[in-house]
């Protein structure tokens, strides 16, 4: 499959490739949270299930957040690395958004309402965290919202977006930056976090360090 790629205006020093835009569908596979459940399954059991306003809220998912269930080997078990996805919401602007696993404890699922993303190919799991709620991700995202009173996205849909994959190397380094400034932003409030990336550098001194999310 032919890659697109570009090049960042501004970068980290001592990197010059190009960022590949790759379709998250060429680059992951997904799964289903939680079916074939009722009122009386939830509340109880060994095993836990990660809530639709923990993917919502958070870019990185809080394992404070899971409420308990009984275990279900039908069911599909989260992994650390996975990437969480709402399905629905009242307003396009809140449809889709992003939430990656970095720490599991026991067994754990996901809720009925959103959908897993599971790279098969290595990607930096800060980086894919900030990148999913950029900007330019955001927009693309959106787009994809169908619905009158409320709204819902296509997985299959989702997984059609192109994203922008720089190097492993300087993966890590964007995804630390910006997991810096998320722990600077947590200190004042928490909110879903949508990167302005422009914005963001503009208000800061250090503005060789740059992250964009090319179109």
């Amino acid at each position: 499959m032919t890659k697109i790629t570009d090049i960042p205006a501004i970068r980290f020093k001592g990197f010059s490739d190009t960022w590949e835009q790759r379709k998250l569908g060429d680059v992951g596979e997904t799964y289903t949270g939680l079916s074939g459940k009722t009122k009386a399954d939830f509340g109880h059991g060994q095993a836990r299930f990660i809530t639709y306003m923990n993917v919502f809220s958070n870019p990185i998912s809080n394992p404070e957040m899971t409420e308990p269930i009984e275990i279900d080997p039908k069911q599909n078990e989260v992994e650390v690395g996975d990437v969480f996805f709402t399905t629905s919401s009242e307003t396009p602007e809140e449809v889709g958004m992003s939430s990656v696993l970095l720490e599991k404890r026991g067994k754990i699922y996901l809720n009925s309402f959103c959908f897993g993303f599971r790279p098969t190919e290595k990607i930096d799991s800060y980086y894919l965290a900030y990148m999913l709620r950029s900007e330019s991700a955001r927009e693309k995202i959106i787009l994809l919202a169908q619905g009158i009173s409320r709204y819902n996205i296509s997985k299959n849909k989702v997984m059609e977006i192109a994203v922008s994959l720089p190097s492993l190397d300087e993966q890590k380094l964007v995804g630390q930056y910006f997991r810096q400034l998320d722990n600077l932003i947590t200190l004042h409030q928490r909110k879903p976090v949508v990167v302005n990336s422009s914005s963001t550098m503009n208000a800061l001194p250090n503005q060789h360090l740059y992250f964009q999310v090319l179109e």
